[in-house]
């Protein structure tokens, strides 16, 4: 289910970026992405305390490459340069906000 939410969202942040810079479309995506996989790897931090990062990266998987094949086919998947930042930035998010969480803890 967060899967397919995910892949919502994402999809939206696609929209929205090509609509505010038409230019330079693939990077303001991509730094987007990056600020929303954030606020996910936050999420999932919240809710996942034995493997945040394989959970992050199952979500990706799910969210960004098996819902839009199973809903739309191939030509609802991602450019690949876009895919694998975002499948990558999501595992990376995932572990810096563990880490941040874990050094608040311990203070």
């Amino acid at each position: 289910m967060f899967g397919y939410c995910y892949q919502s969202a994402i999809s939206l942040l696609q929209k929205m970026a090509i609509d505010a810079y038409p230019d330079d479309a693939l990077m303001m995506t991509l730094l987007y992405a990056v600020g929303f996989n954030t606020l996910s790897a936050h999420l999932i931090t919240k809710y996942d305390h034995f493997w945040p990062v394989w959970g992050a990266f199952y979500i990706g998987i799910i969210g960004l490459v098996a819902v839009p094949l199973l809903l739309v086919g191939v030509a609802g998947l991602l450019s690949m340069s876009l895919l694998v930042g975002i499948l990558l930035s999501l595992p990376v998010c995932t572990f810096a906000i563990g880490l941040i969480k874990e050094k608040l803890n311990k203070n």
